[in-house]
């Protein structure tokens, strides 16, 4: 291939690659794009050109491939490093690469996105709508499939997420990972009113037996949405171990061990005990209990994505860069469902072994081989009805609707804006409704109803 077709990469899984001319980019030039050093990018010929908004800049050594790809206006690529989009959507005035090499695959930007370095694949990241912070990632930010930042939430250096929702403000400090959950809470973007994790800590979500039926929920999404709740703040170089449930307010001491619940408040931890036991991990205990909490979990995604289609996206009409954005994030909490689905199922369906073993005993605990059984026997029928979120949508009250769309004429088209000054009334009618949605999806393991 010649020079004028632009075939000057060699690396692995290239050589196939066919991309526009040097002239053909400095064309872009004339559609308001600036290219410095066309010859140091590389713009795959499946990407259509307009699809490069005007007064993006494109630094030398980016790779722009997929025919989903999109840069949206004033966007700019790799300031500070090589930056590489396969199948990615940069929002509006994003920067991408400001502290270094970015790798975005499969993910998406929101407006005004200012990502350092690193990479992210099939995440979605919803912007910036206040610049208290000048970042979104910091440097050495991975982010990986099921990543959800809704809007303002950051991260500082050396962050991992998977399979992760943060709500608007929430603020990750250094050296973290935090997969498998969700963190809600926060009034808004100021000090002291955001949800905070701080630096150092994990969320251990693999858990001793080999199973990953641990997602933790921080906060709620019935009262959370409102973005009215209390913040949650978890101290530097926490060991949080799945599945965790904590309130709104809940505050944890620096170097704490966490497990279990939360409450509002101060909470120490847990210290371990030491010495040395028999154990069995094939063995499985309190399994009612982990099951009902990530069920409960689903629920909390399936009423955050029944508020993204009843709410966000109507919000989104007159703008179609935030309607796609929002329709991706949906995605990535319909990846989460069904995530959380199987954990629940390889959870349910190693209770085989358990139930054997405990049987074995010279005293086998019937209480809990009874437990396990029925977990076993009824996991296809409640399998089934998880599978089938989407049939728990409950129409949003009217008197919410009309609240919702009177706040965005009046307060403008920030998201966060609209929400934060819905009247109290709307918000707890709200509550409920989104609550009606969690309790659809969770009755057939409630008490309610005891064949479970």
């Amino acid at each position: 291939m010649s020079k004028e077709k632009n075939s000057a990469l060699s690396a692995p899984g290239c050589e196939k690659q066919e991309f526009y001319s040097f002239e053909e980019l400095k064309a872009l030039e004339r559609q308001g794009v600036s290219v410095p050093s066309p010859q140091q990018v590389y713009i795959g010929r499946e990407v259509p050109l307009r699809h490069i908004g005007k007064g993006s800049i494109l630094y030398p050594f980016c790779r722009i491939t997929g025919s989903r790809t999109s840069i949206h206006p004033n966007a700019r690529i790799g300031p500070r490093g090589s930056v590489v989009l396969e199948n990615s959507i940069v929002g509006r005035e994003s920067v991408i690469g400001s502290q270094g090499p970015v790798c975005l695959i499969d993910s998406q930007t929101g407006p005004l996105t200012v990502m350092g370095s690193g990479t992210a694949e099939q995440s979605v990241f919803l912007g910036k709508e206040t610049k208290i912070n000048d970042f979104t990632t910091g440097v050495g930010f991975r982010a990986r499939k099921g990543t959800l930042y809704e809007e303002d939430a950051s991260s500082a250096q050396h962050t991992d997420t998977k399979m992760s929702v943060l709500f608007p403000w929430v603020t990750l400090g250094s050296n973290v990972n935090l997969c498998d959950l969700m963190v809600t809470g926060g009034e808004g973007p100021e000090i002291g009113k955001f949800t905070e994790v701080g630096s150092g800590t994990v969320h251990f979500n693999f858990t001793i037996r080999g199973d990953k039926a641990t997602a933790s929920l921080f906060g709620n999404v019935p009262a959370g949405v409102f973005l009215r709740e209390k913040r949650l703040f978890i101290g530097g170089n926490n060991s949080l171990i799945g599945p965790i449930q904590a309130e709104f307010g809940a505050l944890t001491a620096a170097g704490a061990r966490i497990a279990g619940n939360l409450k509002n408040g101060l909470n120490m931890g847990q210290a371990l005990t030491a010495g040395h036991r028999e154990y069995d991990p094939r063995i499985f205990t309190r399994s009612k209990e982990i099951v009902e909490q990530q069920v409960h979990y689903v629920a909390q995604l399936v009423a955050l994505c029944h508020w993204y289609e009843a709410v966000r996206f109507p919000l989104a009409q007159s703008d179609p860069e935030r309607l796609t954005i929002f329709q991706a994030a949906r995605q990535i909490l319909v990846l989460n469902i069904h995530e959380r689905i199987s954990q629940i199922g390889s959870f349910i369906e190693a209770l085989d072994t358990s139930i054997r073993l405990l049987e074995q005993q010279p005293l086998p605990p019937r209480e809990t081989i009874k437990e396990q059984k029925i977990l076993l026997e009824h996991w296809p029928r409640l399998e089934q009805h998880l599978q089938g979120f989407e049939n728990h949508f409950r129409e949003m009250p009217s008197l919410l609707a009309g609240a919702m769309q009177e706040s965005a004429s009046r307060h403008g088209p920030h998201y966060t804006r609209v929400i934060r000054k819905l009247p109290r009334n709307c918000r707890d009618l709200g509550k409920s409704w989104l609550e009606s949605i969690v309790h659809r999806v969770t009755i057939q393991v409630s008490s309610e109803n005891p064949s479970i």
